[in-house]
């Protein structure tokens, strides 16, 4: 039999009245992730896009030339 377990445990259920006043979606937020880190990575993706859109085609033209 596998052990099922909650990835939040100990902030699904609230041990507190200040923790009770808090929405459940407030205490399942990852306490890590925060606004600018995942601006900056949609920033680098949006960055490589637009590279790859830009310098693509002659970046895989110079590796077939360089390879023959």
């Amino acid at each position: 039999m596998s052990r099922m377990t909650s990835q939040y445990p100990e902030r699904v259920y609230a041990t507190t009245e200040e923790e009770r006043q808090r929405p459940l979606t407030e205490r399942l937020r990852p306490e890590g992730m925060s606004a600018g880190w995942m601006l900056a990575g949609l920033a680098a993706l949006g960055l490589g896009a637009w590279a790859w859109y830009y310098f693509g085609p002659d970046v895989r033209r110079y590796i077939k030339i360089r390879n023959m």
